[in-house]
């Protein structure tokens, strides 16, 4: 996109900062201008602390700025308002990196509690209710010491909303072009002691195609027939209760269930043979225990079942010959892939010891379980871990709070691993000093270990996936250094950091048996433990509002993610190669106003974000792009039990289409210009309107 599209929404942002700046906001929407600096945070930690005095670094994504968005999907939420984010599109989930590395290294939560199911590495967000999360924060750098294996990256944790009402309903229907749909509903209510909210969460989109070029055996043709994005659908039940039983005792228990569809097309120059089908379902029950003063036990325990189908149509196909037997599918057969299988056990404690010293301690189990025919031997294996923690937070001086923790995990393969922690915080007025050192720790997951898969992904070339059960454990080291301002109008913080992996294990490009050239695979690529990465960065980001009624905010990352690629025996034999996939420069920038008349409320966002070249090992770079939008939304005000917002809005408002052809390397899947429209109705029992 051309440079001048920068001047010109810079100019748009100016233009509306320069309105008038009469306002008739309610008291409690003056208290929104700390709003930020008053958010509690429990992620850095584990225990809640205000942003302003988190020990830990913490990115926070408000409520309020998730509603403005208005986002099509969690993918869209993430990237937009966060610049060390970037996300593409994939049929097997979200494909996330944040800081130069990928799902792999990011250990998702759901209300603090880790988020499995992945296919091939990658969480599926489709499953979660964007209308529904009431904040999410973001830890950057390794988390290990309190999380375990997977928190290298950092930690996205997913705070969903619950009911303060006596009874609650809401429905949420946001509809965009080519056939984008979602459609979500809850009903809350609290009756005495227990509380319950209900959900259902329905998502659909027809799909698009932004180029029919492909690239096949080496030749460019024109006349493909695959989509850019594919048709799917999928839905989400879910279900949550808490019971108060005493004063010191709380029980909670939830189930979800989730379904999707993603159907391909079949013809030149990729005759796919079958669609996918995920099939999931979850448990989980909680208690927490008061004991004397803010002391208090939790314990944990939850079940996951994650299913991954293919659905046969329009032809047979031989995928394998077993033991000289052939075996063959017909059109309409619904064929299992995998079934991935979780149990997780934890037991917490948080004690304080006078007004300076919190410990936080507990002991975890968790276990997994891998069923895949034909792509593993025996067709089944599993994996377990066990690990005990601690961590010490110590406010010195009113100006000072260090911490210090480790964990030790027991893995089936790789032993025992060590994982600490330090960091500390200093307060000098407005200004936060804080600087922290952890070793992060991942141990191979199961598919890394044991799966094998071919397919072929977003048009590109037939691939075969190899695990390899040789890995080692990886480790990495990380440092970072932050100063932050923290006023009443304007917050920023500046962040510097480099991470150090050893072991780290990539998708590394092997050669092509003879049996997978039978079976028309054109690449082969197998999980190795390369020599090391390391990643050095900087992270900005900035919120200023001038007037009640105006925000300003954005942030820049850079990150330098490179590795030495041991198992390259050509020109580029142990010299430091891009991480695959990882882009150099991140922006985003945002503005939001918004003004009331009587019992109407007007807001006006406007979206930008901006990602330079993304860098791959082998094919093509993609190339840098950016992006913006606009969000409109109009609330009728002052009705004692109803709340009514409409919003309508253009994504990609200068029309950016990355027409690569299929088969190679693309910076985006977005269609282009598109329009949508959404509508918010909530009605509550127990309270007035917010």
């Amino acid at each position: 996109m051309k440079h001048k599209y920068w001047l010109e929404a810079v100019l748009l942002c100016g233009v509306m900062q320069s309105a008038p700046a009469q306002s008739i906001l309610k008291n409690k929407d003056e208290k929104e201008l700390s709003l930020l600096l008053n958010e509690v945070v429990v992620t850095g930690t584990g225990t809640e602390h205000y942003l302003k005095d988190a020990p830990v670094q913490t990115e926070v994504l408000t409520g309020k700025a998730l509603d403005q968005y208005q986002a099509r999907s969690i993918d869209d939420l993430l990237s937009g308002l966060s610049p060390s984010l970037t996300f593409h599109d994939g049929d097997m989930g979200s494909h996330i990196q944040l800081n130069g590395l990928n799902n792999d290294y990011i250990l998702i939560m759901i209300n603090g509690k880790r988020m499995n199911g992945d296919i091939g590495g990658q969480n599926d967000l489709n499953q979660l209710n964007p209308a529904n999360i009431e904040r999410i924060e973001i830890v950057k750098g390794a988390a290990s010491s309190l999380y375990g294996s997977d928190a290298i990256a950092g930690v996205i944790n997913i705070i969903t909303k619950r009911s303060r009402e006596k009874m609650e309903l809401t429905s949420t229907t946001r509809v965009g072009e080519h056939g984008d749909v979602r459609q979500s509903a809850s009903f809350g209510f609290n009756y005495g002691k227990l509380k319950s909210v209900t959900g259902i969460n329905f998502r659909h989109t027809d799909g698009w195609r932004n180029t029919d070029m492909q690239w096949d055996q080496n030749q460019l043709k024109p006349g493909s027939t695959m989509l850019t994005v594919n048709r799917s659908s999928n839905y989400t039940l879910s279900e949550n209760l808490e019971w108060q039983v005493n004063r010191k005792l709380n029980l909670t228990a939830e189930g979800t269930y989730y379904e999707r569809w993603v159907m391909r097309t079949h013809g030149p120059w990729k005759y796919l043979p079958n669609d996918f089908y995920y099939r999931n379902y979850t448990f989980a029950a909680g208690s927490r225990y008061k004991l004397n003063g803010r002391n208090y036990l939790t314990a944990d325990l939850s079940y996951g079942r994650y299913g991954y189908f293919y659905d046969y149509k329009l032809k047979d196909i031989t995928d394998y010959f077993k033991d000289g037997d052939r075996i063959t599918y017909y059109p309409g057969q619904r064929i299992k892939q995998s079934i991935q299988q979780q149990v997780l056990a934890q037991v917490k404690g948080i004690f304080y010891f006078g007004d300076r010293h919190i410990l936080n301690t507990g002991i975890e189990y968790q276990y997994n379980r891998l069923e895949s025919p034909h792509h593993i031997a025996g067709d089944i294996a599993s994996v377990y871990t066990l690990a005990a923690y601690a961590q010490e937070e110590w406010t010195a001086t009113s100006n000072l709070i260090l911490t210090a923790g480790v964990r030790g995990t027991q893995h089936k393969e790789t032993g025992l691993n060590l994982s600490p922690k330090v960091s500390a915080l200093y307060k000098a007025g407005n200004f936060n000093l804080r600087a922290s050192y952890a070793m992060g720790f991942k141990a191979p997951t199961i598919k890394e270990l044991y799966y094998e898969h071919t397919g072929s992904i977003g048009g590109s070339s037939l691939t075969a996936y190899h695990g390899n059960t040789d890995l080692k454990a990886q480790t990495s080291q990380y440092t970072s250094i932050s100063v932050e301002y923290a006023g009443s109008k304007f917050q920023a913080s500046l962040t510097g950091y480099a991470n150090f992996i050893r072991n780290m294990i990539e998708l590394v490009e092997i050669k092509v048996t003879p049996e997978e050239k039978l079976l028309e695979i054109e690449k082969s690529k197998k999980y190795t433990n390369l020599t090391k990465a390391r990643i050095y960065g900087i992270d900005f980001t900035f919120n200023y509002r001038p007037t009640k009624d105006i925000m300003l905010g954005g942030g820049y990352s850079y990150a330098d993610p490179k590795a030495q690629y041991a198992a390259d025996t050509g020109d580029n034999y142990m010299k430091y190669l891009y991480i695959d996939a990882t882009s150099n420069h991140n922006a985003t920038l945002n503005t939001t106003w918004q003004y009331t008349w009587h019992c109407y409320r007007f807001g006006l966002g406007v979206y930008g974000r901006y990602q330079s070249t993304r860098h791959y090992v082998n094919d093509n770079d993609a190339d840098g792009f950016q992006t913006w939008r606009i969000n409109t939304a109009h609330t009728l005000m002052k009705m004692r039990h109803w709340t009514l917002t409409m919003n309508i809005g253009v994504d990609n408002l200068f029309n950016y289409v990355d027409r690569t052809p299929f088969g190679r390397n693309r910076a985006t899947s977005t269609p282009g210009r598109n329009f949508y429209a959404s509508a918010l109705i909530k009605f509550k029992n127990g309270g007035g309107a917010k």
